[in-house]
């Protein structure tokens, strides 16, 4: 986190607005940092306070000491140039600094080392905030300073660093955050874990012009705040894609299933992203294998990647491996044999056309009468299914005739009663 200096000549403009201070306030560390006005700025921005807290930070500096101090209400960075403190984690100390502004993210700033007072070593740390990507976003002012843990991210940008810092994109599949990596931790050079993880960081911000209502990050500290994530337990045990006439048929089993909300469907052609087309219910928990199928009917000709979210009912998921297909359609046009035959009194009756025409599908006795339209309309390209109820109709020979364009077939079938 390599930064220059602000001129403290700058830090004593104040606004006309700005409530009056005492020159040293004794605060906690919240109201040291606080924003009454909802302006993005410190309204103390240029005062000097005295804050206490614990040290949950290593030094983010080679040649000057940056640290983030926290004391139950709120969390903030501590910073001075020049000299390069040892603080631990969980060492209690006393600061007196200016409150100010470092590209939005709100800093204490000691004027000399006698601002910097120790009061103990090694005291309890807190636990980090377990919160979503999503809460953040919302409001990332509020975690600003403070140690949160988010859970099951997966890399979506950027490149995990070897020999410099690095901002990662990390995701939980809906949100997006930008996980800064500094090359004065241990995490620099460090082997890529594999995702998904779940990862603890302090709330940050680099934002380098007015108002400072963007750039939010997340710091991770060291390389033992990734950790992988639980698995989901739910066991896969197949997962398989089938073309049929209109669409491509989807089937999957478990073997058990602990506290599943259910599978999103999602899928990826070679010019479009990942999307959900469908969700299905699980089945809770249970020990008896369990059967999935879903039929994408919205297909057109090209090749396809499926994959399953499987959801928690706590919102974890996990992803299945994708399966591609390549799904066309029919090259010839087709009228066939209806089923069953004979019948009584229904049957059915398929056709096929490799491209969009006029299509008839009539019935007929054997004087040449028309005794029934089934299909008379436009049809894009497929396979057809359609069902004829002679109910209403005598025994005998009938026949059925198929008009596509200029293809034209007919069938005969046999009606029994």
């Amino acid at each position: 986190m390599k930064k220059l200096l602000l001129p403290f000549l700058v830090l004593s403009i104040l606004l006309v607005s700005k409530p009056a201070y005492s020159t040293i306030d004794s605060l906690s560390i919240a109201e040291a940092i606080e924003d009454l006005n909802a302006d993005f700025v410190p309204d103390r921005l240029g005062d000097t306070v005295k804050v206490a807290g614990v040290i949950i930070s290593p030094n983010f500096q080679t040649s000057n000491s940056s640290f983030y101090l926290w004391d139950g209400t709120a969390g903030t960075d501590l910073f001075m140039s020049g000299t390069v403190f040892n603080w631990g984690l969980g060492d209690s100390l006393i600061i007196t600094g200016v409150v100010t502004q470092f590209n939005g993210m709100t800093e204490i700033v000691p004027s000399n080392t006698a601002g910097w007072d120790s009061v103990g070593t090694g005291g309890v740390l807190p636990d980090a905030m377990e919160i979503t990507l999503a809460a953040y976003k919302a409001n990332p002012e509020m975690y600003e300073g403070s140690l949160i843990l988010v859970k099951d991210l997966s890399l979506v940008g950027g490149t995990w660093p070897a020999s410099s810092s690095a901002n990662l994109s990390l995701s939980d599949g809906i949100d997006t955050v930008v996980f800064r990596i500094d090359s004065d931790t241990d995490i620099d050079g460090q082997t890529e874990p594999t995702w998904p993880q779940d990862v603890i960081g302090i709330g940050a911000q680099f934002d380098a012009s007015a108002p400072y209502d963007g750039g939010y990050q997340i710091f991770p500290r060291y390389y033992t705040d990734f950790t992988p994530s639980a698995p989901i337990p739910v066991e896969l045990i197949s997962f398989t894609v089938s073309v049929e006439p209109n669409a491509v048929l989807l089937r999957w089993s478990t073997a058990t299933e602990t506290n599943n909300k259910g599978f999103e469907v999602e899928r990826k052609s070679s010019s479009d992203n990942w999307s959900r087309i469908a969700f299905l219910d699980g089945n809770g928990t249970t020990t008896n294998i369990q059967i999935y199928s879903y039929a994408d009917n919205s297909v057109t000709p090209g090749k396809y990647s499926y994959r399953l979210k499987q959801v928690d009912f706590n919102g974890t998921y996990k992803y299945s491996d994708a399966v591609e297909v390549s799904f066309t359609t029919v090259a010839k046009f087709e009228l066939a044999q209806n089923y069953p035959n004979p019948f009584n009194p229904s049957t059915t009756i398929s056709f096929s056309i490799p491209e969009g025409a006029n299509v008839a599908l009539k019935i007929y006795n054997t004087l040449g009468q028309e005794v029934k339209t089934l299909v008379n309309g436009f049809k894009e390209a497929g396979s057809y299914k359609v069902n004829f109820d002679a109910k209403n109709l005598t025994s005998g020979l009938y026949f059925y005739k198929l008009d596509a364009g200029t293809f034209s077939e007919v069938r005969k079938m046999t009606l029994i009663k």
